[in-house]
Formats: structure tokens, sequence, C-alpha cells
């Protein structure tokens, strides 16, 4: 009897030792590793020619660390694609410009069903602001009277504003979708030509893991 009673008590030691254990883990993880997916719209200012209209897709991936109950700081790297048409000599022509990335964002959620029960909230309205290095990789020009490529344009600084609704699937997943808005706030400069992306909107998805 005595060895029974001392097992249960030696099994509810473990047992209470596990789970201080895993709440100390999910409370501990402030870190979070975030891939995100962006398509929309932008405008290519570009000295001496008419401003060009196109498309911008691409993504980034980053590390996330909580620094209050609602808001995170993150940075990383993304990559981005901007395509647009355009006339060259009278002719219809293609230019295609590669972009490399810097971002530092912050990110706050705020609970849209608020719940009796700590830390299980769901769903959550998603707000982020931040600023960006962004270069200018390789620049394309496929027309009719032949290819021209350029790499390497420059360097220059952007604004990024994003609102969005973010859903918790388990304690190491979330997903986030919303609508995007960035710009450059400064021109890209290289041998005399000067350009810069404005007026970006369109869509993002986010996949979040809990490290």
């Amino acid at each position: 009897m005595k060895k029974q009673v001392f097992a249960a008590l030696a099994i509810l030691f473990l047992s209470g030792i596990a789970m201080a254990q895993e709440t100390t883990e999910k409370k501990d993880r402030k870190f979070e590793l975030a891939v995100n997916g962006k398509l929309g719209f932008v405008q290519l200012k570009q000295s001496g020619v008419p401003s060009l209209n196109g498309n911008l897709t691409g993504s980034d991936v980053l590390l996330a660390y909580k620094i209050s109950p609602k808001w995170d700081l993150a940075t990383g790297i993304g990559f981005y694609e901007f395509n647009a048409n355009t006339i060259v000599a009278g002719n219809s022509a293609s230019l295609r410009s590669s972009h490399l990335r810097i971002p530092v964002q912050f990110n706050g959620d705020y609970s849209i069903f608020k719940s009796e029960k700590n830390n299980s909230d769901k769903m959550f309205f998603t707000i982020g602001l931040g600023l960006y290095a962004n270069t200018i990789l390789k620049q394309e020009l496929e027309a009719v009277t032949g290819n021209a490529e350029a790499k390497n344009l420059g360097w220059n600084f952007g604004l990024t504003t994003q609102v969005g609704a973010k859903f918790i699937i388990n304690d190491d997943i979330n997903i986030a979708i919303g609508l995007e808005s960035q710009g450059d706030l400064t021109k890209a400069k290289k041998d005399g030509g000067e350009q810069k992306l404005e007026q970006f909107n369109g869509l993002y998805f986010r996949l979040g893991f809990k490290i």
C-alpha cells in the first residue's frame, strides 16, 4: 500500500514538473519565424522618362521578437520583382527589375473576440509599420530592337504599413492576411540615373512559426 501511495505521489510530482516546464516553454517562446508573400500594383519613377505602372511580387523571411504582450519587432531579408510594359522607339517592350530588401518592422496584434481564458484568443486585428533598405540588383529591358541589362543600381529607403487579420492555428503556427501599402522615401542613384517605386498597394499573406 505504501509503495502504491509513493508511486502515485511520484507520478503526480513528475506530472507537475512536466506541466510547469511546458508552461514555462510556452511563456518563454518570444521568437517567431515568419514568411511573407506579397502581390500588388506599383508605380516606377525614373529620371528623364514618364512614370511607369507595373506590378510588384515578392517575399520576406523575418525573425520577430516579442517586445510586449501585443507588439513584436521583426527584421530579415526579402526579394522582390517589378514587371511592367513600356514603349521603346515606338515598339512594345518589357521592363523587369530584381530587388533585395532589408526590412525592420513593428507589428501589433489586438484580439477581435476577447476570451475569458488567458492566451486562448484565436483571431486578431493586426497592424504593422516599418522601414526598409532596398537595392536594385538587376534591371532588364527586352525590346524588338534589342535587350539591355544593368546591375547594382544603388540603394534607397522606404516606408511600409499593413493592416489585416491574424489567425492562430495552434501553439506553433499562425497565419495572417491583409492589405499593405509601401513606397520608397529616397531615390536609388547610379551614373546620373535616379529611380524609385511609389504607391504600392497590394495583398500580403504571412505564415508564422513559434520557435
